[in-house]
């Protein structure tokens, strides 16, 4: 009689254990399809491209927006509709902020023809963080996006390194 106590006894119990194992399983199954999931709809689901000028292209909404270090570093910024023809500035405003090495630059702008040219220049050096926040007018929130400066050249798609278009830079 004994016996049968302790097979009864252990029988609910290595049941338990296999239910429990079973739910594990599929909790963690369940956890790594859906981080997958995820992953893929988080990551980058369009291709990047290049903006007409060479610079990198911003999906701010409503308009698309190019961000382009000039040749005497100043920061121009032009907007662009769905087919990225040109769009003349109205309400927005810009304004950048460069995360150099040596301190936080703000970079203020003004209208120029269809662009926003900064007043100022970058920082010296490359490699920092640069945050370019667009506003579409005076009452809207502020879209921010975050691009890392380097200066350089892509040697394999020729776009500057901070706008380059290639797999590596997703």
């Amino acid at each position: 009689m004994n016996g049968w106590k302790v097979v009864s006894c252990v029988k609910p119990n290595n049941q338990k254990h296999k239910m429990i194992k079973q739910l594990l399983t599929t909790v963690v199954v369940s956890a790594l399809l859906s981080s997958t999931v995820f992953a893929a709809e988080g990551g980058h689901s369009h291709k990047t491209i290049a903006g007409p000028r060479g610079g990198k292209i911003l999906d701010s909404e409503p308009l698309h927006a190019e961000f382009f270090v000039q040749a005497d570093k100043k920061v121009s910024v032009i907007f662009y509709n769905s087919t990225l023809k040109p769009v003349a500035p109205t309400s927005q405003q810009i304004k950048v902020i460069a995360e150099s090495k040596t301190g936080k630059t703000t970079l203020e702008f003004e209208k120029n023809g269809d662009a926003f040219i900064s007043k100022a220049i970058l920082p010296e050096g490359d490699g920092y963080r640069v945050v370019v926040q667009i506003k579409n007018d005076v009452a809207a929130k502020p879209q921010n996006f975050r691009i890392d400066y380097k200066a350089g050249i892509c040697q394999e798609c020729k776009q500057a390194e901070y706008a380059c278009t290639c797999e590596h830079a997703s």
